[in-house]
Order: C-alpha cells, then structure tokens, then sequence
C-alpha cells in the first residue's frame, strides 16, 4: 500500500526514509520436457525434430500433441470415473512462449507436417468432389425439366399426387461436405460452417496467438468469445442466426487450437484480459509451456529418422479414421445417435486416478493459490484424463485406459502446473519491468520529485503508454520503497484526486536505471 506522505517527511537526506528493497523479478524455475511424456509412436519422432533443430522438446511436443488431438476431437472420449456420465472429449489448446528468433515458427511447422499432410489430401479430395457435384447439378437440371413436363402432363389428368410424386424423384443432389483437418485464420462464422461439416473436430493454429486473443477481448467480439469457449469444451451445440447466412446449427463445436507467443507479450496481455474479462479464456490454454533455452549451440547435420517419421505420420492417419469399435469403446444407450463413444479407466488407473483428483482439489481449494492459478489448474481435472486417452491411443492402446497411460498423464500435470506457475508470476514480472522504465526517466531526471502518473502518459515514452502498465509499475515501486505516494483530494471543482510520488533519495544513490 502506498505510504503516506506526511509519515515520510521531507529529509532530502533520506534518514526519515525506509531502505528501497531489491526487485525480485527472475523468472520461476520450470521442468524441463521429459521425452517419456510422449507416447511411444510419437517420441522418437518429436525427439529426432528436437536434436536435429537444436529446440527444447517443448517446441515440438506440445504441438504435435494438439495436432494429435485435433485428430480425435469427438471421435471418442473417456469417462473419468466408473459409473457417472462425465464426459471429457479429445480436444486440447496449447501454446508455447519463447523469446523472439528461438524457432518457435519452424519447430511448429515440424511438428504439424503430418496434420498438415492429412489437409492437402482432404483438399484434393475436396476438388474432386465438387467437380462431381457439378457434374451432378447439370444432371439434375435436366431431370427436373424431365419431371416438370411430365408432372404438368399428369396434373391435367387430375393427378395431383402422381405429378408430385414426378417431382419428388428429381431430387437435387446434396452437396458434399468439406473435410477439414486444420485452418489458421477464419472468420468466426465460416469456423462455424467448417465445424458443421466436420463434426468429429478439427485444428485451429494462430502462429502468433495473442493477436487472436486480443481480437476476441474487444466488446463487439463477445459473440466470437463465446462460440471459442463452447469449442474449447467440444460438446456443446451451437446456433448462428445471421442475415447474409441465415440459420447456421452445429450440433457441436470442437476444435484444438495451438500457437506461439513472447514472455513481453503475453504477460501483459494475461494481465489486462483477467482483469477486463476474467471468465476463464485465458486459462482453457492448458498445454502451456514456457521452457528455459540452452546458450549451447551444438550443429547437428543428419538425415532425418525415416523410421520414426513413418511411424508418426502412420499414428496420426490412424487416428484420423480412427474405428471405435476395434479399440473396444462403449456407447450410451441414452444418448442418441450423436452420443460420443467412449472408454474408461482400467480399474487400477481408475485408483490412481481418483487419489490424485483428490490432491488436485484439495490444493485448488486451500486457498493457498492465487485464484487466476487456482482457476488454471482447476481445469486439469478434465485436461488429464483427456492426456491419457490420448496416451493410450497414440501408443496402440485398445480398451480401458491403462495405468501407464494414466501415469503419463500425472507427469504431464507435474510438467504442466510448473510451467503455469512462470506464467502467471511473470505478471508480477512485468510490473517490475514497467517499474525499471519508469525508474530510468526518473533516473534521467525526466520526472522530478512530486510528479504524478498524469505526467508519464502525457510523455507517451516506449512501454509506457498504458495507463494499467503505468498503474502497476507505480505500486510496484512503491511496494519496494523506492517511491511513496499520498492520494490527494479532489479540488473543489471536483476532477478525479491525484496521486503526486515522492522519491527515496536512498533509491536514487543505490540502484541504478
């Protein structure tokens, strides 16, 4: 809380003033990617990217499990518990964080060739549907003058319901349905026809994914916020009723989405979106990894694992047409003909399970968390069981979940929940360093002693023209003694009060800009 003025004096010595205390603004450890996360048809592959490329495992895991989830989407579930109908479907958002020139771009274009395989070859497919279809509707257009010569011939027999019978037998062909497996930059509408078409799910990547993020913060995007967040739980229907399209029914939404993003970018961003939105956008980004990065540099020029690409790219077509009646999956009787299928827990992964939920809930209900990370890892109580169906099936599992499947998954939370906890710390990380740019100007005697936050946005220096970022670079400072601020009261033709900011002289003499 900011000190009062009057408490502090005015020694310009600095004997009424407390000792400044040092920022701590490093970032918090995190665990490195363990290759035995991955399941066994995508390790050796992802690994073999990673050496080659000189990238953390990171980079290339965490999209090829998207990709990989994608995939499945609705085509299967898991029920993570024995008899109850709680339903976690296959779908997952990641993203990865590193610094600008660090290869986030091509360890992710490595790692989606194969999605990206499946989607050339759906496109070519695509083609040639629509060339049938042509073909169909020129047929069809003759078949309906046909069939309205000779209905125009029966109705002036009297046979109204012979002649709509002619009618009815031209009917016009349907037009086929587009297969999608990945898009990167549709509207809000058009993602909503391809997930009517691909019902199943599908995979959306944003390189830089902030820029949609930050789309989907403006006021008149409330709509798009909303049809992303049903997408994210990938079981819930959706309806657009738009002039130009007219009625649009999904009768689900499900896609995974990857991107990249920069530690100075999303800090920020976090900061404003929870503080704008708070409605849990931000933390449905699960698969969230934000790995250290080697100073070693080590060329590695070799052809790459021929055997361990088959490998990955055969997974990745199984999974695409994946048949849940060879792998053992259940249905509900109750649920219609749209019900997903689904698996279980073996019954020994089922108790390790369970015994983990337990501790999951019992940390996010303690109140030892920050809520915002509270929220986040409340999530992995679905993220998790849907990591280890994924485990299974991409390492040729069939039937129940298996514990080691299931174990995967546990280490997948350990890795996970480090690599949030840097995230949402480094908020505070970025008050810190908006308090080092404004220190600097005060150091350059750009501000003088007394001045407000009024005078820094009117100066509209670089990392400082954002009245929240200004804000909190301010408390930041005053946190740490370096600064003390007194509100002042508003003047008697009333105006909004004040804050002027004195200067620790001890600051001034023992930290620099």
């Amino acid at each position: 809380m900011p000190r009062n003025l009057a408490a502090m004096g005015g020694d310009e010595t600095g004997a009424a003033w407390p000792d400044p205390l040092p920022f701590n603004d490093e970032l918090l450890p995190v665990q490195p990617f363990a290759p035995e996360l991955l399941p066994s048809q995508l390790c050796p592959w992802v690994q073999d990217i990673a050496e080659r490329m000189n990238y953390p495992l990171d980079l290339v895991a965490i999209p090829a499990m998207v990709a990989a989830a994608g995939l499945l989407g609705r085509r299967i579930g898991i029920r993570p518990q024995q008899y109850t109908t709680w339903l976690e479907v296959s779908n997952l958002w990641g993203a990865v964080v590193a610094n600008p020139g660090q290869l986030k771009s091509p360890a992710a274009a490595e790692a989606l060739a194969p999605i990206k395989r499946l989607e050339a070859i759906a496109a070519k497919a695509n083609a040639e549907a629509q060339e049938r279809f042509k073909a169909q509707e020129a047929l069809h257009k003759l078949q309906a003058r046909e069939a309205e010569g000779e209905a125009k011939k029966i109705l002036k027999t009297g046979g109204a319901k012979a002649a709509l019978a002619t009618l009815e037998a031209a009917q016009a062909p349907e037009p086929p349905m587009e297969r999608r497996y990945l898009t990167n930059d549709a509207t809000v509408e058009k993602l909503g026809e391809i997930c009517r078409a691909n019902p199943f799910g599908l995979m959306v990547h944003r390189d830089e994914l902030l820029t949609l993020f930050a789309d989907l913060d403006q006021p008149d995007k409330a709509p798009a916020r909303g049809f992303f967040m049903a997408g994210w739980g990938g079981q819930e229907s959706y309806t657009f009723d738009r002039i130009g399209r007219g009625t649009v029914r999904i009768p689900a939404v499900n896609f995974s989405l990857f991107g990249t993003t920069q530690p100075h970018r999303l800090a920020g961003y976090m900061r404003e979106s929870l503080r704008r939105h708070d409605d849990g956008m931000v933390q449905r980004i699960q698969l969230l990894a934000w790995p250290d990065m080697s100073a070693n540099f080590a060329e590695v020029d070799r052809y790459p694992n021929s055997a361990a690409r088959q490998e990955a790219f055969a997974c990745y077509e199984e999974l695409a047409r994946l048949n849940v009646n060879e792998i053992g999956a259940q249905r509900d009787d109750f649920g219609g003909d749209d019900a997903v299928p689904f698996l279980r827990f073996a019954p020994d992964a089922q108790e390790v399970f369970s015994h983990w939920w337990a501790g999951l809930e019992g940390k996010v209900r303690g109140g030892d968390l920050a809520p915002v990370l509270a929220a986040h890892l409340a999530k992995y109580r679905g993220l998790i069981p849907r990591l280890a169906l994924m485990c299974h099936l991409a390492s040729n599992g069939l039937g129940a979940v298996t514990i080691e499947a299931t174990m995967q998954a546990l280490r997948w939370a350990d890795y996970l929940e480090s690599h949030a906890r840097r995230v949402y710390a480094s908020m505070g990380l970025d008050n810190a360093e908006a308090a080092r740019a404004i220190w600097r100007r005060i150091r350059k005697g750009d501000l003088a002693d007394g001045f407000t936050a009024r005078d820094i946005r009117r100066k509209g220096w670089a990392g400082l023209g954002d009245r929240g970022r200004i804000t909190a670079g301010l408390e930041r400072l005053v946190d740490a003694d370096w600064l003390a601020a007194n509100e002042t009261p508003a003047g008697p033709q009333g105006g909004r009060p004040s804050a002027p900011y004195r200067i620790n002289p001890k600051a001034l003499s023992r930290f620099g800009p």
